[in-house]
């Protein structure tokens, strides 16, 4: 819901200039507005870390970081290895069974469909 006029489709595109700013282009109609840059200034982002509070990351928290990730690699890889060695695998995954949980009713009506067509079609032979 609008208030007011709607806003325009390029409006959110541009900005309104400061009163004491000159602007860096005109739009056409004469109104300054600024093009609002697209991506946040790089430079400007602060680079604080969680753990310490400081500016920079410390070599600890470097090191756990990309132990953990190393862990977490590791475990994809082995996790992959162990689905390409026992295909049959995949249907006790945990993902695929509550994928199937979630998805009862729409299994249903598939298996209810599939026995009346197969009903249908010994009916027609």
């Amino acid at each position: 819901p609008h208030f007011g006029a709607p806003p325009k489709r390029t409006e959110s595109l541009y900005m309104k200039a400061a009163d004491n700013q000159e602007p860096t282009f005109k739009a056409i109609g004469g109104s300054a507005m600024q093009r609002k840059k697209s991506l946040p200034d790089v430079a400007a982002l602060p680079t604080v870390s969680v753990k310490a509070g400081t500016q920079v990351m410390t070599r600890e928290e470097i090191s756990v970081l990309s132990s953990a990730r190393r862990d977490q690699i590791r475990r994809d890889l082995e996790e992959a290895e162990k689905y390409r060695a026992n295909p049959i695998l995949y249907i006790f995954n945990p993902y695929i069974r509550d994928w199937f949980s979630r998805q009862q009713l729409m299994v249903l009506v598939l298996i209810v469909n599939i026995t009346l067509a197969v009903m249908f079609f010994k009916l027609l032979t």
